[in-house]
């Protein structure tokens, strides 16, 4: 995410239109806006805000089992409030669920269904297109909508061998049985989907603090007889995280990831050392160890990422793109100090590297994805050794470059998110590498091709400017040439921002794909990353912004 120490351009002139002043006051805005995020120990602890997928199955989860207490009208509230939203998934989640709590005949429409499905998974890769496509099959006959024909297994069907990390694997144990029990089959696939979810105790916690997960679980188990007590005590777990807002979020915290995105942005603005230094010794303190990794092994079908970073302290399974970030921030804040920590980190990216060059999100031999694979390569680059494999990774990006000079969707809606990390990767290449300098030209041309005529960018082009796009596009375009896509993308930026100094707009990150999900930091971190690039590349940025800590 950082930029690298020595990009293979001359930096780019100042924007004339643009108010150096303004730039400075701006970063030390948000510097101190996130900074107040930190706590003592070093972390940022913010809550993810309540969504209308986890919140409808909750509400329908009490209504199954009887619950009528104020938590059941808080989050029937929540989703009233909901009814009109203009995201129609939300919308018809919404719908359905209060239609359910209310005992009305269901309101989905087979043919209106069909076509939201069809559009999710048109913004998910399509290597999980079969897997999503029958989790929100799952989701929907829970919410009391008809299965359409032959989505169930036979009895004979083989299980699956392909490689899926943890969290996949209890997914579909859940989408088994709920799909089993809205059908009455009973199978093989059924006793062993029933087994893995028994072992992550779903009675006695948030299994992984992923709630939706955990939401799946229960419902899967109420449609088993004997398990009733189990589902009773989850439910009563799973309440005492309901928001005050009525609802229940995707997951409960993203410490690990907020962190260490948020300490790389404020290094790149110029941020005083101390703050980074904290969240650095924080994130080396919680690399996840085999010894706390044993279920997420044991449900994993390919190997995992051993020593590397989740997305949380309390979380064991671990991530490329976490792990490549908290590598590029230890890195920069002290290769000395945490030299042991980094090199088993490297080690770890290293043992999940794919025979295409690729990097998948979770285990080795999953597919490889190029988001995590520019993330790998950025995390590898200061490390001489790792030169094969990123040669490789380069080599993986120009492979699975897009015609529009974009990639497959990724962990973002906006299609910016993976092309600027990308292009960050492509500065590591040895400049002889022509094919890596014809990836970034496709990039950058695409890039200042989708720019709005306002100076921002959309999530997709053609779509209203935002401002986590906006910043993908500032960071992609200082590496190019031309001072005036960069000073319009700024100036759009400054006009932005809030009087606390910091942003807002719609969220991008999702999970599980393409289900977007909201942590405020983390649109204030994407533009404060890219003011730190603007501080990098742009000429007399550093002389012109000093001070801005």
């Amino acid at each position: 995410m950082r930029s690298p120490k020595l990009p293979r351009s001359a930096p780019i002139p100042w924007p004339a239109e643009v108010d150096p002043d303004h730039v400075r006051q701006a970063t030390s805005g948000l510097i101190a806006h996130v900074s107040g995020r930190v706590d003592p120990g070093g972390a940022i602890r913010e809550e993810c805000r309540s969504r209308v997928l986890e919140t409808a199955l909750a509400l329908t989860l009490m209504t199954r089992t009887g619950v009528n207490s104020p938590a059941r009208d808080k989050a029937l509230a929540f989703l009233k409030a909901h009814l009109d939203t203009s995201q129609e998934f939300d919308r018809v989640l919404a719908t359905l669920a209060v239609a359910r709590a209310a005992d009305r005949a269901s309101a989905g429409d087979a043919d209106l269904i069909d076509k939201l499905t069809d559009a999710l998974l048109g913004a998910a890769p399509e290597f999980i297109s079969a897997r999503r496509r029958r989790m929100l099959y799952a989701v929907l006959s829970v919410l009391g909508c008809p299965l359409p024909p032959g989505v169930v297994p036979g009895a004979d069907e083989r299980a699956p061998t392909d490689p899926i990390h943890s969290w996949a694997a209890v997914q579909q144990a859940s989408v088994t049985l709920i799909l089993a029990s809205a059908t009455g089959v009973s199978n093989g696939a059924g006793d062993a989907a029933l087994r893995t979810l028994t072992s992550i105790r779903p009675a006695a916690t948030v299994w992984e603090g992923y709630v939706l997960l955990d939401l799946l679980s229960l419902h899967a188990l109420a449609g088993v007889p004997g398990q009733e007590a189990t589902v009773r005590g989850g439910l009563e777990t799973l309440l005492r995280h309901q928001r005050a807002d009525g609802g229940f979020p995707f997951v409960l915290e993203m410490r690990n990831w907020c962190t260490s995105t948020a300490a790389i942005a404020l290094t790149a603005a110029g941020a005083g050392p101390d703050v980074p230094m904290a969240m650095a010794k924080m994130l080396a303190a919680h690399q996840v160890d085999d010894s706390r990794r044993s279920l997420c092994r044991s449900l994993s079908r390919g190997a995992t990422l051993g020593g590397g970073w989740s997305i949380g302290p309390d979380v064991a399974q671990n991530d490329v793109d976490c792990t490549s970030c908290v590598l590029e921030l230890l890195h920069e804040i002290d290769p000395v100090a945490f030299g042991g920590t980094v090199r088993r980190g490297v080690d770890a990216l290293l043992a999940v590297q794919g025979a295409d060059g690729g990097f998948p999100t979770y285990v080795a031999g999953a597919s490889s994805e190029p988001c995590m694979t520019a993330a790998a390569v950025n995390a590898l680059a200061p490390h001489a050794a790792t030169a094969p494999a990123r040669e490789r990774a380069l080599a993986f990006l120009a492979d699975s470059q897009l015609p529009d000079g974009g990639f497959e969707p990724g962990w973002s809606r906006s299609r910016l998110h993976t092309m600027f990390r990308a292009r960050l990767a492509a500065c590591t290449a040895d400049p002889r590498d022509r094919r890596t300098a014809g990836v970034a030209e496709r990039i950058e041309r695409s890039v200042y091709d989708t720019q709005n005529a306002d100076g921002g960018w959309g999530m997709q082009p053609g779509d209203p400017s935002d401002d986590i796009s906006t910043a993908y596009g500032l960071i992609t375009l200082c590496y190019g040439a031309d001072a005036r896509p960069v000073g319009r993308a700024l100036s759009w930026l400054l006009a932005r921002q809030r009087a606390d100094g910091g942003y807002g707009g719609p969220p991008d990150m999702v999970g599980p794909r393409p289900f977007s999900y909201h942590l405020p930091v983390l649109t204030d971190i994407p533009v404060l990353l890219a003011f730190g690039h603007v501080r990098s590349r742009v000429q007399g940025a550093a002389t012109r912004l000093q001070g801005v800590a």
